[in-house]
C-alpha cells in the first residue's frame, strides 16, 4: 500500500525531505497553495520524483459561515485566498452559498466557470508561483527542479447525505464536467460522506456513478478509528469492493490504520499528515486547531501524549518501538521518553517510519492473521492500559482509552 503525506506545515519541510523515502508522494491542500503559494510551490517542485496531487478543499464553501471567520470576524486569510483563485466574486458570497449557486444558471457554472478554474488551478499553480520574484529565496533552500503536473486532477465536491442530496449531484455533475475539460490528466473524483450513509443502494449507485473513473478518493467523514463500531466499517468495506468490482483503484484523503486493513478491499492508497489528520470532519475549516505532540505506539496503532505513554512504557516496556529512530533515542529504556519533548520532530520520524512499516507489511498478510493478532493485543493489554491513572487530566481532556477498538476492527473484517 502507498502512503502519501498531506502536506500542511512549512516547518516539516526538512523533516520530509530527509525522510522523503518513507513516503510515496504528496497531497497539497489548495488553501495551503493558496496563501503561501511561492514557498509551497517550490517544495512541491523539490519533491519532483514524489507524485502529487492538490485537494481543491471545494467542501469548505458549505459549512456555516461562522466557520470561516476569525476571532476578529473576518474571513480567514487562506480561505479569502482560495475564493480569489477559483472566482472573483466568491468571497463576497461565500457567507450564504448552497447547491444551486453552484449550477445552472449561476454564475460558477455558466459555460463550466467553477468546474474549469478549480482544475486550472491545480494544473498551472504550482508552475506559476515558482517562477514568481517571491519564489527565489525558496528556490536555493529547496533545491527545487522542474516542475512536473500532478498525478491527478480532483474535481470540486462536496459531502452529501444521500444520493437524492443536491451536494451528492453537484460533486457528480462537477466530476463528469472536469473530465471532459482535462485532457492528458487523469480526473479523479472524491466521494465524502459520512459512514452511515451507505446503505447498500447507496453503494450500488455510487458505484455505478463512479464507476466510469479509473481512479477515485473516499473521505468517510468523522471517521474515527478509535470509536466506530464494526457495523459502520462493514459499510466502507461494501463501498470498496463495489468500486473495485467497477475496475476503480481507491484512494483515501484521511486515514489511519483502520484504513490500511482496508487494502484487503482494494484501497491502494492512504493519505494522512505526520501526527494529524488519520480522520478529519468536514465541518472544520482550515486553521481551526493545533497539531498535538504525541507518540505513536505501533502495537495499538494508535498516539498516546508522551505522559500516557511514559506509564504505559514503564508498565509494558516491551511495547517500546524498535525503529531507527527509537532505538537511538530510547535504547530500550522507558525513562528516555522525555527525550522526545524536547525535540518533536523525533516523534514526526518515529511516525513516518511506524506507518511505512505497517502499510508494507500489510501486503503480505491477510484478514485472518491481522485479526487474531489484534485480538491478541486487545486480550493482552486491554484491562492494564484502563487501570492506568490519566495524568493529563488537569490540563486536557484527554483521557486512556482502553482498546475495545481492536476488537472492533478485528470482528469488521473476521467474525468472532
Amino acid at each position: 500500500m502507498k502512503v502519501h503525506l498531506r502536506f500542511g506545515m512549512h516547518r516539516d519541510v526538512k523533516l520530509i525531505h530527509d525522510e522523503k523515502d518513507r513516503i510515496d508522494g504528496l497531497v497539497v491542500p489548495a488553501h495551503i497553495l493558496a496563501y503561501q503559494s511561492a514557498s509551497t510551490s517550490v517544495f512541491v517542485t523539490s519533491m519532483h520524483k514524489k507524485p502529487y496531487v492538490i485537494d481543491p478543499m471545494t467542501f469548505v464553501f458549505q459549512n456555516p459561515k461562522e466557520a470561516y471567520l476569525n476571532d476578529a470576524g473576518e474571513i480567514r486569510p487562506s480561505i479569502q485566498k482560495l475564493c480569489d483563485a477559483y472566482d472573483d466574486s466568491l468571497a463576497k458570497r461565500i457567507l450564504a452559498l448552497g447547491p444551486e449557486d453552484f449550477l445552472p444558471p449561476n454564475v460558477f457554472s455558466q459555460s463550466n466557470k467553477f468546474c474549469q478554474r478549480v482544475a486550472q488551478f491545480q494544473l498551472e499553480q504550482v508552475g506559476k508561483a515558482s517562477a514568481t520574484s517571491g519564489a527565489s529565496k525558496y528556490l536555493k533552500r529547496y533545491a527545487a527542479t522542474q516542475v512536473t503536473a500532478p498525478r491527478a486532477v480532483i474535481p470540486p465536491y462536496f459531502r452529501f447525505e444521500s444520493i437524492d442530496h443536491d451536494w451528492y449531484k453537484l460533486s457528480l455533475e462537477c466530476a463528469n464536467k472536469t473530465r471532459k475539460l482535462v485532457n492528458k490528466v487523469e480526473v479523479a473524483p472524491v466521494i465524502c460522506c459520512a459512514a452511515a450513509t451507505l446503505t447498500d443502494a447507496i453503494v450500488e449507485k455510487i458505484s455505478k456513478d463512479y464507476g466510469n473513473f479509473q481512479r477515485v478518493f473516499i473521505w468517510i467523514d468523522r471517521y474515527v478509528q478509535t470509536s466506530v463500531p464494526s457495523v459502520d466499517i462493514r459499510k466502507v468495506r461494501r463501498l470498496l469492493v463495489a468500486l473495485r468490482g467497477a475496475t476503480v483503484e481507491i484512494e483515501t484523503l484521511y486515514g489511519g490504520f483502520l484504513l490500511i486493513l482496508s487494502s484487503f478491499d482494494g484501497m491502494s492508497a492512504i493519505s494522512h499528515g505526520i501526527l494529524y489528520t488519520q480522520h478529519k470532519s468536514t465541518d472544520l475549516v482550515p486553521g481551526s486547531g493545533g497539531v498535538p505532540e504525541r507518540y505513536y505506539i505501533p502495537a495499538i496503532h494508535e498516539f498516546r501524549s508522551l505522559s500516557q505513554t511514559d506509564l504505559i512504557i514503564h508498565k509494558h516496556p516491551e511495547l517500546i518501538c524498535d525503529c531507527p529512530v527509537c532505538e537511538e533515542v530510547l535504547g530500550g529504556e522507558p525513562d528516555k521518553i522525555i527525550l522526545f519533548g524536547d525535540n518533536p520532530d523525533l516523534l514526526r520520524r518515529h511516525f513516518l517510519y511506524c506507518r511505512r512499516r505497517e502499510a508494507d507489511s500489510i501486503t503480505t498478510s491477510s484478514p485472518e492473521a491481522e485479526a487474531k493478532r489484534l485480538r491478541d493485543v486487545f486480550k493482552k493489554y486491554h484491562d492494564s492500559f484502563l487501570a492506568l491513572p490519566n495524568p493529563d487530566a488537569f490540563v486536557s481532556s484527554s483521557k486512556i482509552q482502553g482498546l475495545e477498538y481492536l476488537n472492533h476492527w478485528a470482528n469488521a473484517f473476521v467474525a468472532s
